[in-house]
């Protein structure tokens, strides 16, 4: 599909709600929600005339600014060589997280959902929402975990089988 219109107000609008229709409401750097943070329209080749459905993604503001800086290098906010990127963070926090859910559900059996969330969240350092996110990764179709709710609590647990990959 071509999208041939220079983008204002109104056609951004319209390629936005496609983009997140087609590809999910997140960022297609690191994974932030659009609750996390506002998303923008990236052009994947740069050329903002260029509107194929095939060169526009959804990225938040930090990715589209290390895909796309604006300022002059000595200008920068960000100081590459002393942090991290939010990918490099995820890349890191995401297998800790795993370990830490493993262990849990090992010692206990049955972990309530919103513990997991917040312990692993104040234990590593992340926000609660992205253990939020990993936590709901691990217990999708894919996962080795099972959310299931017992009274008023939802509490993750091991799947009875685990999926073939």
């Amino acid at each position: 599909m071509l999208w041939v219109r220079r983008m204002n107000g109104i056609t951004r609008k319209k390629i936005y709600s496609k983009l997140s229709s087609r590809d999910g409401e997140y960022c297609k750097g690191c994974g932030k929600l659009s609750s996390e943070g506002q998303l923008v329209i990236d052009h994947r080749d740069n050329n903002n005339r260029n509107n194929n459905s095939s060169n526009i993604q959804l990225l938040c503001r930090s990715c589209n600014y290390l895909k796309n800086p604006r300022r002059p290098v000595d200008l920068c906010v960000r100081n590459s060589e002393s942090l991290e990127t939010e990918i490099q963070i995820n890349r890191t926090k995401e297998p800790q997280f795993k370990r830490y859910v493993g262990q849990r559900v090992n010692e206990e059996g049955k972990v309530p959902e919103f513990d997991l969330i917040n312990s692993g969240a104040e234990i590593l350092d992340i926000s609660p929402e992205t253990t939020k996110r990993y936590l709901n990764k691990m217990c999708s179709s894919a996962g080795v975990y099972h959310k299931m709710v017992i009274g008023n609590t939802s509490v993750i647990k091991y799947k009875a089988e685990i999926p073939f990959l």
